[in-house]
């Protein structure tokens, strides 16, 4: 995902896609034993999630994940920081590192 995404006040689309690739090789992570996918979006002053839904997953093998805005999740201005969370089927969590900003600009 690139490091810094740029989108307009009160937009539903497009959908967020993303490659989630390990913070280490920089390799795609296989999502093959994926059970779900959360997108979480906060305000870069903020500790809670504005967003915190469901993803999609399109191409597991290749590390590809999407989310599909709903209608409220860029109504405020701002700065935010973006992360996936990942829950395997082993019950295990991995969230993705660094974090992407995304600046809602004013419509």
């Amino acid at each position: 995902m690139a490091s810094e995404i740029q989108l307009v006040q009160g937009d539903t689309k497009p959908d967020l896609l993303a490659t989630l690739k390990d913070s280490v090789s920089g390799d795609p992570i296989d999502l093959s034993d994926v059970d779900s996918v959360r997108f979480q979006m906060r305000e870069a002053s903020d500790r809670r999630y504005t967003v915190n839904a469901n993803a999609d997953i399109p191409d597991a093998p290749n590390g590809k994940v999407s989310y599909s805005w709903a209608a409220d999740d860029l109504s405020r201005p701002g700065t935010y920081q973006v992360q996936w969370e990942l829950h395997y089927s082993d019950t295990t969590i991995q969230t993705t590192d660094p974090p992407c900003t995304l600046i809602v600009r004013r419509q």
